[in-house]
């Protein structure tokens, strides 16, 4: 009975090569093999940070929803005016006033079609903004001064109004009894 030699064992018939571990032996076909994982790699981090980048921007930009609002009601959105106003106990007791009317006007609803409104007797988040806002406006406040904010509570999105003055911003915001100044 003839004895083969480990190399003659594994080797294929066919080629005289090794079937599993080709790669693995051959230095020129596992630089490449490394070379594309790096390259895949780097895909994948330049992705993700791109992808950061754009939801910081979005972050920062006024939500679309609130854009499609202000195509309904142009009166409510002009672009030219104050960006803040002059912070003054009257003002705080203005305001004070409108969050503790419409949190106690508006009944929570979490809605299946996400359709912003101001004036409504239930509603999410972005009702009771809409609605202080306009009550605001309605006041005397300049709604330039004003800015919808998006927000993570809970896991999920999450809508407040912010009124820009001298002294700092104050945060309307449904889920707390007052506004308050930051």
């Amino acid at each position: 009975m003839a004895t083969l030699s480990p190399t003659t064992a594994s080797a294929c018939p066919d080629t005289g090569t090794r079937p599993f571990d080709d790669h693995l032996t051959d230095p020129e076909r596992r630089g490449d093999r490394n070379w594309s994982l790096l390259l895949a790699i780097a895909v994948l981090a330049g992705l993700l940070w791109f992808a950061s980048a754009l939801l910081s921007l979005v972050n920062a930009a006024e939500p679309i929803a609130f854009s499609i609002y202000c195509l309904d009601h142009i009166d409510e959105c002009p672009n030219k005016g104050p960006r803040s106003v002059r912070y003054s106990a009257r003002l705080m007791q203005l305001v004070s006033r409108v969050q503790t009317q419409v949190n106690s006007e508006i009944t929570p609803r979490r809605e299946t079609v996400d359709v912003w409104s101001a004036d409504v007797s239930s509603g999410d988040c972005d009702d009771y903004v809409m609605t202080k806002r306009r009550r605001l406006i309605r006041a005397g406040i300049p709604a330039t001064a004003m800015r919808v904010a998006v927000t993570r509570r809970f896991g999920e999105g999450h809508v407040v109004l912010i009124l820009k003055t001298d002294k700092g911003e104050i945060v309307l915001d449904n889920l707390r009894r007052t506004a308050y100044l930051r």
